[in-house]
């Protein structure tokens, strides 16, 4: 049985433990996880003293006592002896760990080494490991952490032990180190430590897993408290929400299935009995069950009015079964079907045997069966008039259409008057154009302005001045070009076409807006493909879209640097070219409206919106296509040219 369908005092109940059950759940593990960490925590502490005591104990015997005993023996002539007690750090560490032992016993001391001089400190597989762990890591000075001893969790601090050059006397080349150690611990070959290797590891560790067994305890100990704690107090509060709310509810829901049944007058008054929430929910029922009652007796009347609104309707309106019939009209359309109009039915149909290429009327009726969506078509009569055709599924409760609302506009009039306004809106079209006209010439001005600029405020050489007249004159004939172009565009002019080296249009393009990319401390990326044919187009007008483009990346990165990447490329027989900005992208709220005529996110007065527009219209005439891809990391325009053969 579904939730939904349970009632509401067995929601209540199965919410209500679920809700404790999770509530205990979630405290127990916190507390768990909580006295665990501290645990931890503490332990970690304790470890990391004693090693550090015992690192200090090793020290003093490296630093102090050892270099005292050497001189000393030296000194009697003896400089072959070795006292290990009072020499060997390893040993005065352990010694002392072993007699601190005695007193504590659950800490454990080792000072392992890959290759030691006494065997009995070779290092095991877990040593082996927190070596190897450190001669990868090299700059760590500790670590500390739980590890796995058999069945058996640990928790260990360790600490990498460096090869220093006093340490190379003894593990270092057998001439060098003391016969007396030798004696003690025999071996055949030199050590090939050097200072600074990773000669071995001490830890101190201590095992956890009793202690973490005794928190588990405390955190199920708590988990039943809780729960059993909790169980009470829902009993409780069951039993109150039940006299409360379930019982009147229930009387209450009585007293529906009566009126639903028929057995109960709809607008009766139920008695209130309480002022709480129940008693505003019987107060809101009685006026409900009037509001309801003065509804049923105005829906009655409302009928009629709706039938005469339905009869007044001066379009054709009606409502047709599967098969072509019709089960409910009004005046207009029984006035068609007298007429013989083909837009309705007048007679029976079997769809099954309908030509699928026919286009009518009955053809749209099948559409909406098969689809079961709505379909609004126009469509041209066989008598030469223009009708708007709409068809609604109407559903049963097995989602089959059995019924379809069809409403029909009879709109030639409405047609004739649209072929009579075309050239009106062409007329409107290229006002529009011509209204762009500053912003397209706005952005050559703004080059030649800064070459002026720049004539009047830098010394510079001739040969420099000369580059600067010269894009001054480019920017010049650009802007003839691009009015003429605007021109075009809105006359719709035939292109100029001529084979073109892309790589070079993109040049010219970046050439004129050097200055602009310099000042805005962005970087070009070009990863041209140099083995592009010569493309047939419009070179001004694609100079033109390349330009735009551009600009619009520039500033997209307005004041934050950013890179422009230009790919050139050929892919089944088309040339690709693609300019990605470092830009913060464009949102997906204007994304579609990116390339609408006058559509612009630039301040009054810095843009018309014509840009893209006129850029897509440019593609489209030479047979390609312009498409964006955007996200948060920058926005890549591609534009797609067919390669002619």
């Amino acid at each position: 049985m579904k939730f939904k369908n349970l009632s509401l005092n067995t929601k209540f109940t199965l919410s209500i433990i679920l809700i404790i059950f999770a509530f205990c759940i979630i405290f127990s593990l916190l507390l768990y996880y909580q006295l665990k960490r501290k645990v931890i925590e503490d332990a970690n502490e304790k470890t990391r003293i004693i090693i550090t005591q015992i690192d200090a104990l090793g020290n003093y015997v490296k630093e102090e006592l050892r270099p005292a005993i050497f001189k000393l023996l030296y000194e009697r002539g003896e400089k072959d002896k070795f006292i290990v007690e009072g020499m060997s750090t390893t040993h005065v560490r352990l010694s002392v760990m072993k007699r601190f032992n005695n007193k504590i016993e659950i800490y454990t001391y080792k000072r392992v080494s890959t290759d030691p001089i006494n065997p009995e400190h070779k290092a095991d597989e877990i040593h082996l490991k927190m070596i190897n762990y450190f001669v990868k890591n090299p700059n760590l000075e500790s670590w500390s952490g739980i590890v796995k001893n058999g069945e058996h969790e640990i928790l260990m601090m360790a600490k990498p032990v460096i090869v220093e050059k006093d340490c190379l006397i003894c593990h270092g080349k057998i001439e060098d180190a003391p016969k007396a150690l030798l004696e003690m611990f025999p071996r055949s070959k030199d050590f090939d430590w050097k200072v600074g290797d990773v000669i071995g590891v001490e830890t101190v560790y201590l095992p956890i897993a009793s202690t973490l067994g005794e928190i588990k305890g405390v955190a199920i100990s708590t988990f039943l408290f809780g729960a059993v704690s909790l169980f009470f107090l829902f009993v409780t509060l069951q039993g109150a929400f039940f006299s409360f709310v379930i019982k009147p509810l229930k009387r209450l829901s009585s007293l529906f299935r009566g009126i639903v049944s028929g057995h109960e007058p709809l607008n009766q008054t139920i008695e209130i009995k309480t002022r709480d929430e129940i008693g505003e929910l019987i107060l809101s029922f009685n006026q409900m069950s009037k509001y309801l009652y003065d509804a049923q007796e105005a829906t009655k009347k409302y009928a009629e009015t709706l039938q005469t609104i339905f009869e007044g309707i001066t379009d054709p309106l009606a409502l047709v079964n599967p098969d072509c019939t019709v089960e409910m009209t009004n005046h207009a359309y029984r006035e068609w079907m007298s007429q013989g109009r083909a837009a309705v039915f007048t007679e029976p149909c079997d769809l099954n045997k309908l030509d699928a290429d026919k286009f009518c009327p009955l053809y749209f009726l099948k559409k909406v069966i098969d689809t079961k969506k709505p379909l609004s078509e126009y469509w041209e009569g066989e008598d030469d008039r223009h009708y708007f055709i709409h068809f609604y599924p109407v559903f049963n409760e097995k989602n089959e259409v059995v019924k379809i609302v069809q409403y029909v506009k009879d709109i030639t009039e409405k047609r004739k008057i649209e072929e009579q306004m075309r050239i009106t809106e062409k007329l409107a079209a290229i006002g529009q154009l011509s209204a762009g006209l500053a912003h397209e010439i706005n952005n050559p001005l703004g080059g030649i302005r800064l070459c002026f600029n720049n004539l009047m405020s830098t010394n510079m050489d001739e040969e420099t001045k000369k580059m600067h007249i010269e894009v001054i004159n480019q920017g010049l004939t650009k802007i003839q070009e691009i009015i003429k172009q605007l021109l075009d565009f809105s006359k719709q002019t035939e292109l100029v076409i001529s084979p073109v080296d892309i790589n070079t249009l993109i040049e010219n393009v970046l050439k004129l807006t050097d200055y602009l990319i310099s000042k805005k401390d962005i970087k070009v990326v070009k990863n041209f493909s140099y083995n592009l044919p010569r493309i047939m187009v419009d070179p001004n007008k694609i100079e033109q879209v390349f330009l735009n483009i551009v600009l619009n990346a520039i500033q997209a990165m307005d004041g934050k640097g950013g890179i422009l990447k230009i790919d050139t490329y050929i892919k089944d027989t088309k040339c690709y070219i693609s300019f990605t900005d470092s830009g913060p992208g464009i949102p997906e709220s204007i994304l579609k409206r990116i390339f609408d005529p006058f559509f612009t996110t630039k301040p009054v007065g810095q843009g018309t919106g014509l840009g893209l527009s006129v850029s897509k219209s440019i593609i489209e005439q030479h047979n390609g296509r312009i498409f964006v891809e955007t996200s948060s990391k920058g926005t890549t325009f591609i534009v797609e040219l067919p390669i002619e053969k």
